[in-house]
């Protein structure tokens, strides 16, 4: 007599099972993003970019071996489709952070493109319509910008009420933001358009520590360029003194130049951008 065959048990995951591997996969991706979106510098954005990369990558290989229910199988594909592309550009990008030519986290959402997050956010749509949540990376993709603020505009004016004069020259492709500061303390920074020269009068007695910012697009709300940034700081201090004699007053302007002169006496240094006063 012939024994009738085990009807073999399904192997694909219950809902509910489902949704916790759905979650467990994603939370790390959403934590590394916040993140990433809230880095202040270059070099922070370079070693949180490369976070929230490895946790896409391990979200990718977490939900591709998953056997969702039959019912959000399709719209499960479509997702992990999505989300390595997103894997795929956050990887191509990293050179780009590293070399600075992308500079912000705005900058960096740019280049990953619209396209990219809102087809993410389309397939998470899916899921969730059949009462899965797959949260999308719910971000607001910023277009290519190339702001810039007038030459000689001062983004802090401190310092002042002296008789000594400051003369900047930026004779680079790309606009600056000359800052000096005391100390610790930033006093004043002003942005000089490229191959422009601006002077800055008044200047208050003391030491000063100068600092200038090269670049491409410049972010008033993060104070820096979101894109091709440098930062350096001259070697050399400059010191403002008015001495009075008598009925004579004397004090002591100076000139810079952000760009190399023949017979030129000023060196610079690059600075990490996070030891750069914002």
């Amino acid at each position: 007599m012939a024994t009738p065959s085990a009807t073999p048990s399904p192997t694909w995951l219950s809902p509910d099972r489902y949704r916790a591997e759905l979650e467990a996969a994603l939370k790390p991706v959403r934590s590394s993003l916040a993140s990433l979106l809230k880095a202040r510098s270059v070099d922070t954005l370079d070693r949180r970019l490369g976070r929230t990369e490895e946790a896409v990558t391990e979200a990718v290989r977490r939900l591709r071996d998953l056997d969702p229910p039959p019912e959000a199988a399709l719209a499960h594909v479509e997702y992990v489709r999505h989300l390595a592309d997103l894997d795929l550009r956050l990887l191509r990008l990293r050179p780009d952070v590293a070399d600075h030519s992308l500079c912000t986290p705005s900058a960096l959402l740019t280049r990953v493109g619209k396209g990219t997050i809102d087809n993410l956010r389309v397939a998470a749509r899916n899921l969730k319509i059949l009462d899965y949540d797959a949260p999308a990376i719910d971000v607001k993709v910023p277009k290519r910008r190339n702001r810039r603020l007038a030459n000689g505009t001062f983004i802090r004016n401190g310092g002042r009420g002296g008789r000594g004069h400051l003369r900047i020259r930026n004779g680079l492709k790309r606009d600056a933001v000359v800052t000096l500061t005391q100390g610790k303390t930033k006093v004043l920074s002003v942005y000089v358009r490229k191959r422009s020269s601006y002077q800055i009068n008044n200047i208050r007695d003391g030491r000063y520590r100068v600092y200038f910012t090269t670049g491409t697009d410049w972010d008033r709300s993060a104070r820096t360029f979101t894109r091709n940034c440098t930062f350096e700081r001259f070697e050399r201090t400059l010191r403002f003194r008015t001495v009075y004699s008598g009925y004579t007053i004397r004090w002591r302007n100076w000139s810079l130049t952000l760009h190399p002169v023949p017979g030129g006496n000023a060196r610079t240094r690059t600075v990490r951008p996070r030891d750069y006063p914002r």
